[in-house]
């Protein structure tokens, strides 16, 4: 079986992520001044992470978007990633049992390999990296969401080795003290028009062996009824995606009181 997966390696040239393709502004968008300490969550991966599903409307919360070193009231589409529809942190948003605001920090970006991000000269990385310790000059890294696997599907990736490449250049330069409450959420995620790659799910599935990281049952959990063309989420899987890791995160945080 393993013989039969497609052949795939990292590329000696960086790929370009113009960020003139992420999502800026929009008429619904709040400008808010934020100057007490926040929580902060990255929301990253490919489409499922970015603007490419369908979500309920949700009345304004009290959440934040982070972009270009100002913020915004958290709403559809969200700020910093590409895609043309909906992404699942307002979904996510709605459900946690937070007293104070959350900071998301929304920077997916659709069709993106795991390569893409372990790339050492990785425009990803590097277009995160430089929000994260703006927004770390105040704010503090509480959860980082990764919705990705799709593009990897049917390769013969080590996705482990790739995803802790990734891991280490995106935090690289940052103190521990500002690591020390970060917690990963990591999805389990490969289909897209596609069978579910159970290989690929069983790596992910290991990264929840390293301290601080959780793996989720969905994506690929959701069929295609949960979807709109048989890879993105309609409403009722952005609702499912939504509140298990709404779940994860108020467990945590009920825990840490």
């Amino acid at each position: 079986m393993l013989n039969k997966r497609r052949k795939t390696s990292q590329t000696k040239k960086c790929k370009k992520f113009p960020s003139s393709e992420r999502i800026q502004s929009g008429k619904n968008k709040t400008n808010v001044d934020v100057s007490s300490k926040r929580d902060i969550i990255i929301l990253f991966g490919q489409s499922n992470s970015a603007n490419s599903v369908l979500s309920n409307k949700y009345s304004r919360s009290k959440h934040f978007n982070y972009f270009n070193k100002k913020f915004y009231f958290l709403s559809n589409p969200v700020l910093g990633a590409n895609g043309d529809k909906d992404s699942v942190a307002p979904a996510i948003a709605a459900k946690l049992k937070s007293k104070k605001p959350y900071i998301f920090l929304t920077n997916g970006w659709g069709g993106t390999s795991i390569y893409d991000w372990s790339h050492p000269n990785s425009m990803l990385v590097k277009y995160v990296k430089r929000n994260l310790k703006d927004l770390l000059k105040i704010h503090r890294l509480k959860y980082l969401i990764w919705i990705q696997g799709e593009s990897d599907n049917n390769t013969d990736v080590d996705y482990i080795k790739e995803f802790n490449i990734f891991r280490k250049n995106l935090l690289s330069g940052i103190s521990n003290k500002q690591l020390q409450e970060a917690k990963w959420i990591i999805t389990q995620t490969s289909i897209c028009g596609s069978k579910r790659d159970y290989i690929l799910n069983a790596q992910q599935k290991k990264l929840a062996q390293r301290d601080k990281i959780y793996v989720t049952k969905v994506t690929d959990s959701l069929d295609v009824n949960y979807r709109f063309d048989d890879c993105h989420f309609n409403k009722f899987g952005t609702e499912e995606i939504a509140i298990e890791i709404s779940k994860i995160i108020n467990k945590l945080n009920k825990k840490n009181k």
